[in-house]
């Protein structure tokens, strides 16, 4: 009989999508006769609220994000909420029920803790004995992921397993399996054809700039710093992601330049290759891009990370030799020069991120499908 999962996420342009992408391929990695379902949960259940959460998200991000981190795994703030969730759930319950009814599924993934909750509380409710694996995918376990019927929970590391435990979840039902990263990543490319396709040269250093999907944080700063340095010669691959407004005006940016080679990219499916043909990453700490980096052996030049999840995910990635941080864009050549100026120091952070890098993460998630089978 073919196996049936059902994969929940939320928002196109985020990890947990890539999340959920890296899980598929894993099972498909394993098995052929399955059927995978992937669902936005928030576009299924509630497409406007869906659309306004990510607005306000991003706008927060923008122009608040002290305030994210204050409300992040706040417990004033998730008491508060409790029954505002509770009745979320309530009136989702018959969509949920009328999905699972529909598609039947043998195993449950949620790589968000909004349709994590969702589907705990059906089980808990009706019944439904159908495993749930709830999938971190960054090293911030808040507490919207907590609940008995959760069966198996997917953490980046030792630390955030730890967390979980001193939440009150039994260590048998962590795994850390790290955050799934598609299997393609695991491929070593040849660095030169990368290189020619994209018209770099192996004679300057390559320096990969990136903001998430959506393009969030400092990159226009970040490129701007990198314009300034009169001194040195990199090649920047710049990507915007989905945000159409940023990579226009990075555009007009580089068209200015005169110190290297700066390419500009929207949304792209080969970070992969990217990845392979640079030297560094400077991003803002998304658990997705840090993830994909690790298993690429790409040492991580932190700016401005977001506070709540991406200050977690710093703190873990530095805390372990595998990333440098920078407060603000001001210090991002001299930390770059620095890093390339100096003997030993990037091969150290490589020989760091190889550590803890997990590039079997999406199929060891996959194989909790088919335990005891």
């Amino acid at each position: 009989m073919r196996k049936k999962i059902l994969i929940f996420y939320i928002s196109r342009y985020s990890g947990h999508f890539h999340a959920a992408m890296a899980i598929e391929e894993g099972l498909r990695e394993l098995r052929r006769d399955i059927d995978i379902v992937k669902i936005n949960a928030l576009d299924y259940t509630n497409p406007v609220l869906g659309k306004i959460i990510n607005k306000t998200y991003i706008e927060i991000i923008k122009k608040k994000p002290q305030f994210w981190g204050h409300i992040y795994d706040n417990p004033k703030v998730l008491k508060k909420t409790k029954k505002a969730r509770e009745a979320l759930h309530r009136f989702n319950m018959s969509k949920i029920k009328r999905l699972l009814d529909e598609v039947s599924p043998d195993v449950i993934y949620c790589t968000q803790a909004f349709p994590c909750g969702m589907v705990a509380d059906y089980k808990r409710s009706c019944g439904k004995k159908v495993p749930l694996i709830g999938v971190l995918t960054d090293h911030a376990p808040h507490s919207y992921w907590l609940y008995d019927e959760v069966d198996h929970y997917v953490v980046p590391s030792s630390e955030t397993a730890g967390v979980l435990e001193a939440k009150g979840i039994p260590a048998h039902r962590i795994k850390v399996y790290g955050i799934p990263v598609d299997p393609r990543f695991r491929v070593a490319h040849d660095k030169k054809k990368i290189m020619d396709k994209l018209d770099l040269t192996e004679d300057d250093p390559t320096v990969l700039v990136m903001g998430g999907s959506q393009g969030l944080g400092v990159m226009e700063d970040v490129v701007r710093s990198f314009m300034k340095d009169t001194m040195h010669s990199y090649q920047l691959l710049v990507v915007a992601g989905s945000n159409r407004k940023l990579y226009n005006r990075l555009g007009r940016l580089s068209r200015k330049g005169e110190n290297g080679h700066i390419k500009i990219l929207p949304f792209v499916e080969n970070i992969d290759e990217l990845m392979e043909a640079s030297d560094l990453i400077v991003t803002k700490a998304g658990g997705m891009t840090t993830a994909e980096a690790l298993v690429k052996n790409l040492p991580i030049l932190v700016v401005k990370p977001i506070p709540g999840h991406e200050r977690m995910n710093t703190d873990f990635l530095v805390g372990r030799g595998a990333a440098i941080e920078v407060s603000d864009h001001h210090g991002i050549y001299d930390e770059t020069n620095r890093l390339f100026d100096s003997e030993g120091t990037l091969e150290s952070m490589r020989r760091a991120v190889e550590k803890i890098s997990k590039p079997d993460s999406a199929i060891d998630t996959a194989k909790l499908a088919f335990e005891g089978n």
